[in-house]
């Protein structure tokens, strides 16, 4: 049996509400050398590909921080740092 291929999108373009699953984290330009170093901060916070996180909400005028909860745990993230998420949509779970 084949799998429909999924849709990845960074976590930066998802939406209030939304039910997620983590694919991968990516290189993120914006922050140079240390782009390693934010990636191993992140994974070591929880956000590992097969985490389930949903998107609790955006900070003033749906700018930064976006508030996301990932194992039960609640993190306030820059826009920056959740490009680097790359998440597919949870469809038809509770």
């Amino acid at each position: 049996m084949t799998q429909s291929p999924t849709t990845a999108l960074s976590l930066d373009l998802c939406q209030k509400g939304d039910r997620l699953r983590i694919v991968d984290l990516v290189a993120q330009p914006r922050f140079g050398a240390q782009d390693e170093q934010v990636t191993l901060r992140l994974k070591e916070l929880g956000f590992l590909p097969g985490s389930q996180l949903s998107v609790i909400g955006f900070g003033l005028l749906g700018h930064d921080p976006l508030a996301v909860q990932v194992n039960g745990t609640k993190f306030a993230l820059r826009r920056a740092e959740a490009a680097k998420i790359l998440v597919e949509k949870m469809e038809g779970e509770p």
